[in-house]
């Protein structure tokens, strides 16, 4: 081959070089690239048809022909190559194999990411600092299962002191780093806070953010209820402040005007201690008839007069203590219950597994025998054989009733054939809603999914929380040497004197 063929063959790649790496730079193709891409193109032809007797007798070699056919065999796989992995890329499919389901959506967050209409973005702000690496990695790795399920949702990462204009705008002032799902309407833009990088607040964010109004949910107060304005062991104010985040929360003074207001979709009556007056009980009732929804959580022993208005539900509070020996609380004994079966049926309980609610001198319940046959009656919660019921607390009660109890019941239907359908929940403690109870174990789970359900709100009803389980080997001593001797050491004993017998016979051919 002449020179000048070798120095044009050269000089094209070098420019073919050039941009393939200037492409990868840019990370896109700009028109500046054609000139030496044509350049190189015009230089390989050149050198081609300078020499083509000499190109033609090459190809026409025995050793050309076997080479090209390795050759060939080559760039085929490296072209099946570059399509497995075109296709990993563009359909991309994963399996989930842990139990709990760790690397991939629940149905139900599939069902809301899938319901974006619009273009939605995930924006993670953060404050630069050892832990923001981490944080954003986290944010990635659940973002990713969001939007391979949907390609309305996006995920954004600013660093906050880069960006404040979006730290003002989204009011983040304070903390490691924020989470907003942030959409453009034609006013301008709306947002929302997520709580925290998890399926569940991101799942339960996405539902909020589609509802244009929030539904009301009413506390009645003035009988000793538990407060949900103040802080402290005895309110509620965590329960009332996970329910704001989905629902429009009030508290109703209901001996003033005994009155339920029409715009109620939810009443909450959480452990009174003091007698509710006879034209409040009746407003209750009058509410249920038209169709309301009421969660009575109320404590034995207590003076609510509250007892009469269940019944007509077809519940009967029996007024007594489920014990459980296993619920011992530190400073105070055997006071508590522990409600460990639950309706699959029911959607305030259907997700609740794998845990226990914990219920503070708990009355049992269980169906009026002169219930009503408009009523249909479903045990919500219920203790195992442990526990027992007992009418007196003391160290010898007269009376021991072994379990199982039912400390929750659902209730729906009609009271008269004319009336509206209603659903009301009667749990026989009110104890279990207080701040130093209410996230023990599925307290709170089981709170927050009886308000969804009796705000028809079942998108709402709890995510569990995907945790995952340990797994334990568990070997004796004997089970031990046996791996040891029989499996471990003669696997690199054999490697060994494989290697060296393959040596030495190459040595030796």
């Amino acid at each position: 081959m002449s020179k000048i063929s070798k120095v044009s063959l050269l000089l094209s790649g070098l420019f073919a070089v050039a941009v393939v790496v200037t492409r990868i730079i840019l990370n896109g193709w700009v028109d500046g690239m054609w000139a030496p891409l044509g350049i190189s193109i015009a230089l390989f032809l050149f050198a081609l048809f300078r020499d083509w007797r000499l190109m033609f007798e090459f190809f026409t070699l025995k050793t050309t022909k076997h080479g090209m056919n390795m050759g060939a065999m080559i760039l085929t796989v490296i072209v099946l190559l570059v399509a497995v992995n075109f296709l990993a890329v563009t359909k991309d499919k994963k399996w989930d194999w842990t139990s709990e389901g760790l690397n991939s959506l629940s149905e139900q967050s599939v069902q809301a990411v899938s319901g974006l209409k619009t273009e939605t973005d995930l924006v993670l702000l953060y404050r630069k600092g050892e832990n923001d690496e981490q944080i954003r990695r986290q944010a990635q790795d659940v973002a990713a299962l969001y939007t391979a399920a949907s390609n309305k949702l996006q995920l954004k990462m600013y660093n906050a002191l880069e960006r404040p204009d979006l730290a003002k705008a989204y009011e983040y002032r304070s903390g490691p780093y924020a989470l907003y799902l942030v959409q453009k309407t034609e006013g301008g833009e709306r947002h929302m806070k997520v709580e925290q990088p998890t399926e569940e607040e991101i799942t339960r964010t996405l539902l909020r953010f589609a509802r244009e109004k929030k539904k009301l949910v009413y506390f009645i107060t003035g009988h000793g209820e538990h407060d949900i304005a103040l802080r402290g062991p005895e309110s509620v104010s965590q329960f009332k402040s996970d329910l704001e985040l989905s629902y429009d929360v009030k508290s109703l003074e209901l001996f003033k005007d005994p009155k339920i207001p029409a715009d109620a979709d939810v009443v909450v009556i959480a452990g009174p201690r003091r007698a509710y007056l006879p034209a409040e009980i009746e407003a209750l009732r009058a509410y249920a008839k038209s169709g309301g929804h009421l969660l009575i959580a109320i404590d034995p022993d207590s003076a609510h007069g509250l007892a009469g208005l269940v019944k007509t539900f077809g519940i009967e509070f029996q007024n007594n203590y489920v014990l459980d020996p296993r619920a011992m609380i530190p400073g105070a004994g055997n006071i508590a219950a522990l409600g460990n079966e639950f309706s699959s049926t029911a959607e305030a309980t259907r997700p609740l597994n794998n845990g226990f609610t914990l219920f503070l001198l708990a009355s049992a319940l269980k169906k009026a025998p002169d219930a009503p046959k408009l009523i249909k009656l479903d045990e919500l919660v219920k203790t195992d054989d442990t526990p027992v019921a007992t009418n007196e607390l003391s160290n010898t009660p007269k009376v021991r009733i072994k379990g199982p109890h039912t400390l929750a019941i659902q209730a729906t239907g009609k009271l008269e054939e004319t009336d509206k359908d209603f659903e009301v929940i009667v749990i026989g403690d009110g104890d279990f809603l207080r701040d130093n109870l209410y996230r023990n174990n599925l307290n709170r789970d089981f709170a927050m999914n009886a308000i969804a359900s009796l705000a028809k709100d079942t998108d709402l009803v709890s995510i569990r929380p995907k945790t995952p389980k340990g797994t334990q080997l568990n070997m004796t001593r004997t089970q031990i040497m046996v791996v040891l001797f029989f499996f471990l050491l003669p696997v690199p004993i054999v490697m060994f004197f494989t290697s060296g017998l393959l040596w030495w016979r190459r040595k030796s051919a």
